[in-house]
C-alpha cells in the first residue's frame, strides 16, 4: 500500500474501534507510524475546521473531503517538490531503550513542557510499562537529561511515584548517554536521504529508527561501565570519540 492508502485504512479502522496496537497489527505496521497518521489527520481537520466553518461530524463525509483535498494538494504541489533537492526542516523526536527494550519513536510537533513531556512523550511511549515488563517493577532505573521539562517538581513527581530516576544528570554529561551515540547513528543512516515533504522525512527517520538491531541496542546499553570508567581516568573530560 502507498501511503494514501494506509492513511485511509488507519482513519477507516480507527473510526470503527479499533485501537493503534490493533490497527498496527492488521496492517502491519508500526504503532509509531498509526500515531503519525492519527496526529497528521487531527491536524488536517483542524486547519479544514478553521477555513470551512464548523465540524462536520459524519466521518464518512469527512473522509471524502479529506481525500479530495489531498488530491488537488499533491496536483497542485508535484512541480513545486520535483524542483526541491534538499529538505531543511529539523524534526523533533524522542525515543527510548535499554538491554532488550526499544519504544516507539515519538514525533514532538510543538515546543516541549512538562505537559508535553508527561502526556505525550513519557505516557505515549509506554517506556515505564515496557520496562517493568522486561525488568520487573521498581527494578531498573530512568535516566533522562537534564532539561527542564524533564527536571520539573511536577515531571519528577510523576516518574518517582513509577520508576527509580537517576538524579540529578549533570548539565553537561561528558557523553554518558549511549542513546546520543544511537541518533549518531541515526543522523548517519539518514545523510543521503532526500525527502520531498516533512511527511516523507518523518517517515523516513521512523524507518531508521525501527532497523536498529538490538545488538546495537545492546552494546550501546552495556557500555555504560566502561564509560563511567573512561569518564574517571580522564578527569571529567569529554569521552567523545571512544565509541
Amino acid at each position: 500500500m502507498n501511503n494514501q492508502e494506509i492513511r485511509i485504512n488507519i482513519l477507516s479502522l480507527r473510526n470503527s474501534g479499533y485501537s493503534l496496537r490493533q490497527i498496527a497489527i492488521h496492517l502491519d505496521i508500526n504503532v509509531s507510524k498509526v500515531r503519525y497518521w492519527l496526529r497528521k489527520w487531527e491536524d488536517e481537520k483542524r486547519i479544514t475546521n478553521k477555513k470551512t466553518g464548523p465540524k462536520n461530524n459524519k466521518i464518512t463525509q469527512e473522509l471524502k473531503n479529506f481525500v479530495e483535498q489531498e488530491t488537488k494538494k499533491n496536483r497542485s504541489m508535484n512541480s513545486v517538490w520535483d524542483e526541491r533537492k534538499k529538505f531543511g526542516k529539523k524534526v523533533m523526536i524522542w525515543g527510548g531503550i535499554g538491554y532488550r527494550l526499544q519504544t516507539d519513536l515519538i514525533i514532538i510537533d510543538s515546543s516541549v513542557d512538562t505537559e508535553t513531556y508527561i502526556h505525550d512523550i513519557i505516557r505515549k511511549s509506554k517506556i515505564i510499562k515496557k520496562a517493568n515488563e522486561q525488568y520487573g517493577e521498581w527494578e531498573w532505573i530512568f535516566q533522562q537529561d537534564g532539561a527542564r521539562p524533564h527536571t520539573s517538581k511536577k515531571s519528577m513527581d510523576y516518574l518517582q511515584y513509577r520508576c527509580n530516576v537517576l538524579s540529578p544528570w549533570p548539565p553537561n554529561s561528558p557523553d554518558l548517554n549511549p542513546i546520543e551515540n544511537l541518533w549518531s547513528i541515526m543522523d548517519k543512516r539518514l545523510k543521503n536521504v532526500q525527502p520531498s515533504n516533512e511527511e516523507e522525512f518523518i517517515l523516513e527517520i521512523i524507518r531508521v529508527w525501527e532497523g536498529i538491531t538490538w545488538e546495537i541496542i545492546e552494546n550501546l546499553v552495556t557500555s555504560m561501565t566502561k564509560r563511567i570508567d573512561l569518564v574517571i581516568d580522564h578527569e571529567g573530560q569529554s569521552i567523545n570519540g571512544f565509541f
